[in-house]
């Protein structure tokens, strides 16, 4: 049976002292632990047990983690949704995943307390406490072993194939989408992670400056998880803008932040190299304009996107031959028929299981051969000789090398 905060609990008793949590409130791993405890325990004596939803919506870094790992200790289900989500859509998660706790920054939150039935109780972060329970006030209990408990169980484990985590993603839609990560994704994403942006796979990853949202799923699975059961450090950003990255990734001693295309840009904008910074870039797909292949010499791209987690990483090298790049553990790739030709179709440590509630988009999204199942990315795609070669590189690669 696999689970994340097994791992975490491993890397806690081995790093007790050791900061795990920079800014948004500075935490050693010891902290951590204990305040995912009492948030597990603040979640029990409220009869929110196994299987519950737990949603999550606050920008405060530190209040995030204890939310999702301490729904996890207690065997429930963490739900994110991204900043950019209104009161409506709020509401929206709320009624469709039947959530009994709720993490928010938002205020006033009586609308959203009247929303929804399940909901059993409110935590508010850096926000009016009035109608909900502030954020320290939860955590000020025994943990999940208090007075009253007698099992002395301090993590609820779950099945491999259990729901570990529910992502809400920023999309242009007209009802909010998610998807839904099991816990043996959660543990294998967070091993996969751990090797990007390292010159070997053996190489201890110290730090990692948290430029995108835990609320993208990309940044949690393969930046903060990889990097805490790593035994590392995670940097929040709290206004990720360039200026800010750039000073964070010159003056400080982080190994790697994943950055978004815009971020990039800005970083690119001021005429700095970001060499030997760790610079990964979080894209939509792995397809990349000719413009940008002289633009990416001092970052790699993570070729992925919420739906099929990272599967390979890309050198400005892979991009200029259309190679798909190098994958990461467990991670493969191929190529299936596609609407006009074929179309690049991935697996690995960090792809979905499922939309969430949304089986036809969920088939549409796969396809099973030979048993094994595949999620399409609707990436033009060619394969040689066994290799996966993204078209549009390759067509562009060969034009440059006949001129």
């Amino acid at each position: 049976m696999t689970n994340f905060v097994t791992e975490l609990q491993s890397s806690v008793m081995a790093n007790r002292t050791a900061v795990a949590l920079e800014r948004d409130g500075s935490m050693t791993f010891s902290q951590l632990w204990s305040a995912t405890n009492s948030f597990a325990g603040g979640l029990t004596n409220r009869e929110i047990t196994a299987g519950d939803r737990v949603v999550i919506h606050a920008a405060n870094s530190r209040a995030v983690l204890i939310g999702v790992y301490g729904a996890l200790r207690a065997g429930c289900v963490p739900v994110t949704l991204p900043q950019s989500y209104e009161s409506w859509d709020v509401r929206h998660v709320l009624n469709e995943t039947e959530a009994k706790a709720l993490v928010t920054d938002s205020s006033p939150i009586m609308g959203l307390l009247a929303s929804s039935e399940p909901l059993r109780v409110a935590v508010t972060v850096d926000s009016d406490a009035r109608m909900g329970i502030d954020l320290p006030d939860l955590l000020d209990n025994g943990g999940m072993n208090g007075a009253n408990s007698r099992t002395g169980i301090d993590i609820v484990r779950r099945a491999d194939d259990a729901p570990g985590l529910i992502a809400y993603l920023e999309r242009d839609t007209d009802e909010p989408i998610a998807v839904v990560y099991t816990h043996a994704t959660l543990s294998a994403s967070a091993a996969a992670g751990a090797t990007i942006c390292r010159d070997e796979e053996s190489a201890t990853l110290e730090a990692h400056l948290g430029a995108c949202r835990l609320s993208n799923p990309i940044e949690l699975l393969f930046g903060v998880n990889a990097t805490l059961v790593s035994g590392g450090r995670y940097r929040p950003v709290a206004s990720p803008d360039s200026d800010t990255i750039r000073s964070l990734l010159v003056a400080t001693d982080v190994d790697r932040a994943f950055v978004t295309p815009a971020q990039y840009d800005g970083l690119r904008a001021s005429g700095t190299s970001m060499a030997r910074r760790g610079l990964a870039i979080v894209d939509a797909t792995p397809t990349t304009t000719p413009e940008q292949v002289a633009e990416t010499d001092d970052a790699v791209r993570l070729v992925g996107r919420p739906e099929t987690g990272i599967t390979h990483v890309r050198t400005r090298a892979d991009i200029d031959t259309g190679w798909l790049g190098r994958p990461l553990s467990g991670a493969r790739a191929r190529v299936v028929s596609g609407p006009t030709d074929g179309e690049l179709a991935v697996g690995g440590p960090g792809a979905m299981d499922e939309y969430y509630n949304r089986p036809a988009l969920t088939d549409d999204a796969t396809v099973t051969i030979d048993g094994t199942r595949w999620l399409r990315t609707g990436v033009p795609a060619t394969a040689r000789d066994g290799t996966v070669f993204l078209s549009e590189d390759a067509d562009t690669a060969r034009e440059t090398a006949a001129t």
